[in-house]
C-alpha cells in the first residue's frame, strides 16, 4: 500500500501503478487512490515522522494562490528553513488574519511558540500580534526569501497538477477540499526524512 501510493507521488499515474504492482498484488487504479486517501486521513501515522519540537527555530510563512475547482483558493506553508522541513500547511478560500491565526495556533500545538518569519503580508503582521508572536519581515532577494519561493513553487506546481488530473466534483466553494487535503498530507509526508527511509525499508523488504 505505502510502495505503491510512493510510486504515485515520484510522477506515475494511478493506472501505471496499478499495472506496476501487479506482480505484488493485483489491484484497479481506483483502490490504489482509495489507499491515497486512506493515508492522507492518518493523522496519527503522520505524528510519527513529524519533526520534533526542540529542532524547530522558526516558522517561515508564506502563501500562494492555486486553483480548486475552477476557483481561486490559497496554500499556506510554514518551512523550518535550517532543518529544511516542511512543518504544515492550510488551505482556504482566501488569505485572512482567521485563516493564518488558525494556521498559526495549529503549529504552536504541534511546535511550541516560535518566531514568525513572512514576506510582511498584512494579515501575518495581525494574527502575529492577535497571538502574541514576535513578527519578523524577511527581504526580498535575501536568503530566506530564496528558500520560500523555491518551497512554495515546488508546492503549488504539483498541487495544480493534481488537482488537473483528479478534478474536483463539487462546483464552486461547494468544494470542502477533501481530495486536496489529503494530497497535501501525503505531500508533506513524503517530504519527511524519517518517512523516506521508511519507504526504503518497505523497498528493500520488495526486492
Amino acid at each position: 500500500m505505502y510502495y505503491a501510493v510512493y510510486l504515485v507521488f515520484e510522477g506515475l499515474s494511478f493506472r501505471a501503478c496499478s499495472r506496476a504492482i501487479q506482480p505484488l498484488i493485483k489491484r484497479t487504479h481506483k483502490a490504489v487512490w482509495d489507499w491515497y486517501q486512506e493515508i492522507g486521513e492518518d493523522k496519527s501515522f503522520h505524528k510519527l515522522f513529524r519533526l520534533g519540537r526542540e529542532r524547530v527555530n522558526i516558522f517561515a510563512v508564506d502563501e500562494t494562490g492555486i486553483i480548486v475547482a475552477g476557483n481561486q483558493a490559497f496554500l499556506l506553508i510554514a518551512f523550518e528553513p535550517f532543518e529544511k522541513r516542511i512543518l504544515g500547511l492550510h488551505l482556504a478560500w482566501t488569505p485572512s488574519q482567521l485563516s493564518v491565526e488558525i494556521f498559526l495556533k495549529d503549529l504552536v500545538k504541534k511546535y511550541g511558540r516560535h518566531q514568525v518569519w513572512s514576506d510582511g503580508a498584512q494579515w501575518y503582521s495581525a494574527a502575529c500580534e492577535s497571538l502574541h508572536l514576535r513578527h519578523h519581515i524577511y527581504m526580498h532577494g535575501s536568503w530566506l526569501w530564496k528558500v520560500m519561493e523555491r518551497s512554495v513553487q515546488m508546492l503549488k506546481d504539483r498541487t495544480e497538477s493534481f488537482d488537473d488530473l483528479f478534478s474536483c466534483k463539487s462546483i464552486g466553494q461547494k468544494c470542502h477540499f477533501k481530495h486536496i487535503w489529503n494530497w497535501i498530507d501525503v505531500f508533506w509526508l513524503h517530504h519527511q526524512p524519517e518517512y523516506q527511509s521508511f519507504i526504503k525499508t518497505v523497498k528493500n523488504m520488495l526486492n
